[in-house]
């Protein structure tokens, strides 16, 4: 967490950052003429609606390099306090989702072997994570913007705690898949809390590079989900072990509602006016141009990367079991790089006049780059391709950040949690339709099971090229800043 250290204010010159304001509201301003929000959306509104839908689509970030409200200092014990209450307690939100996340897979072999569950019914109990996870987003996005992550954020994690207390007691299908969608739930805006709260409180130019700090957090989560997880369950039961994550939970919430700053507007907006603002984003072009390629991505990465990947390790490199578990244990690792050094490389060819949209359209090329070998069955160093696969995925998630950017603060939660929806809902359908597509090529064609991962891998493949065609032919989302 050093890197977050000096942030707490933007280094550039006052001159530079007003001209980079002024290009920016200039750019929104033709923005929202083109959205067709209104002829004059730049203008100053007239009456009693000085905050209408318009105004936040089109204002951007006046004043984003201002000091925030609360006027945290440059020196280095308040950007230390801003770390511990504004950026610390939600990402380890993030750190419980991502662990909670890949915990099933690990447990696994228990629930067979102590409950006699089959690979459908735990299937079924993995599958309610994803299915809760995406339900929740946009009713938890309007949730964010209206009471703030303050606020939503310890409610969740209580929501995920008590759905670790379930599962652990569960000894059906019915209580482990109640207990699994209760965890699903308390974590689906883990991650948009934190996004909310560094749109809040962090300076805007550094974004992508908080934002992926906090999502290493994540990667550190997935790879305790591993190994660490497998020695616990040496000396513990699985479900002493989901007892503890809900204490470590319980601990994490009350630390988010005890030293996370308060949210000023909370509550102020009426419900309809942040449900007009919802629709307002997803009316907007530039919304669809600039996020559906890199969420579509990072949907498909998510599936492989949680369940698929071993797939593939079993069915085309036939590596053995103990051989599978080391290569996702290297996986959870590779998330680590990915995650924290596209926001560093955002941050700084940012600071150096380089869009943001460029750099993700740079990133978007290196990850379809890497599906082609994996598309032809390449198995000679498999461990290292998929650790490429892993580390060049992550690289999207900053698109999160700056799609945000073209938005004003008070859609910050609404615009994140739409985008985390349709990256998870495209995880859960394409994670839903691979093993029945796989299924169906064995036995309808004959096809072997390698081929029929390489049918897979093409024709997905070949969807995020043509979507990322779409965002590399339009010039918004290019000029990202």
């Amino acid at each position: 967490m050093r890197h977050l250290a000096g942030l707490s204010h933007d280094p550039q010159p006052d001159a530079l950052a007003a001209d980079r304001d002024r290009e920016r509201e200039d750019r929104l301003c033709r923005l929202g003429e083109d959205r067709r929000l209104g002829r004059g959306a730049c203008r100053r509104p007239q009456g009693r609606r000085t905050a209408g839908l318009r105004q936040l689509l089109s204002e951007g970030r006046r004043g984003a390099h201002r000091p925030r409200k609360r006027g945290v200092r440059a020196d280095g014990r308040s950007s230390l306090k801003l770390v511990l209450t504004a950026f610390l307690p939600f990402a380890l939100g993030y750190f419980l989702s991502f662990l909670f996340r890949s915990l099933n897979a690990v447990v696994a072999p228990a629930l067979r072997s102590e409950l006699g569950l089959d690979d459908a019914a735990i299937g079924v109990v993995t599958s309610m994570y994803l299915a809760a996870f995406v339900v929740a987003q946009l009713p938890a996005g309007v949730a964010l913007d209206r009471f703030g992550p303050r606020r939503v954020a310890p409610l969740m994690l209580l929501a995920t705690a008590l759905g670790a207390v379930i599962f652990a007691l569960g000894q059906d299908v019915v209580m482990l898949s109640i207990g699994r969608a209760l965890i699903g739930l308390g974590l689906s805006v883990a991650l948009m809390c934190g996004f909310k709260a560094n749109v809040l409180y962090w300076p805007i130019g550094r974004l992508p590079l908080v934002n992926a700090v906090m999502m290493t957090f994540g990667g550190l989560g997935a790879a305790m989900a591993t190994r660490p997880v497998q020695w616990l369950l040496v000396d513990f039961d699985w479900r002493h072990v989901f007892l503890g994550l809900a204490a470590i939970t319980v601990a994490v919430a009350i630390y988010q509602l005890f030293a996370a700053p308060r949210y000023e507007r909370g509550g102020k907006g009426r419900l309809a006016d942040e449900l007009s603002g919802l629709m307002g984003v997803l009316r907007t072009p530039l919304f669809w141009k600039a996020g559906l390629a890199p969420t579509f991505s990072l949907g498909v990465w998510v599936c492989y990367t949680s369940f698929w990947a071993a797939g593939w390790l079993r069915d085309v490199a036939h590596l053995d079991e103990p051989s599978v578990g080391v290569a996702l244990f290297a996986l959870s690792i590779a998330i680590v790089p990915g995650y924290f050094f596209s926001g560093m490389i955002v941050d700084l060819l940012h600071r150096r006049g380089i869009r943001g949209g460029r750099v993700l359209l740079v990133f978007g090329m290196l990850f379809l780059a890497v599906h082609i070998p994996i598309a032809l069955n390449v198995t000679a160093v498999p461990k290292l391709l998929w650790f490429a696969y892993v580390m060049f995925g992550g690289m999207s998630v900053v698109c999160y950040a700056l799609v945000t950017r073209a938005f004003a603060p008070e859609l910050a939660g609404r615009v994140n949690t739409t985008l985390n929806l349709i990256c998870m809902l495209i995880a859960f359908v394409v994670q839903a339709a691979i093993g029945p597509a796989l299924a169906w090529m064995e036995a309808a064609h004959g096809l072997p099971r390698a081929e029929a991962h390489q049918v897979v891998t093409v024709a997905l493949l070949a969807v995020q090229a043509a979507i990322w065609l779409w965002f590399a032919s339009s010039r918004e989302a290019r000029d990202l800043p």
